[in-house]
């Protein structure tokens, strides 16, 4: 597990949405969107459910 990983999920936890947590974080949408599938596929459950733009 990288620590990464983990400072993205709760960056994205705490706004709700990927793209603002990849402002915060200075990394793209799309690097936020793997490393939270890395992270799910390693702990092997649905950390976020999505709707639309928004995560909870």
């Amino acid at each position: 597990m990288n620590i990464h990983w983990l400072k993205t999920f709760i960056k994205a936890a705490e706004t709700e949405n990927f793209r603002q947590a990849s402002e915060v974080l200075y990394i793209t949408q799309p690097a936020v969107t793997k490393h939270i599938q890395r992270l799910e596929d390693e702990l092997n459950i649905q950390l976020f459910e999505r709707t639309g733009k928004s995560v909870k």
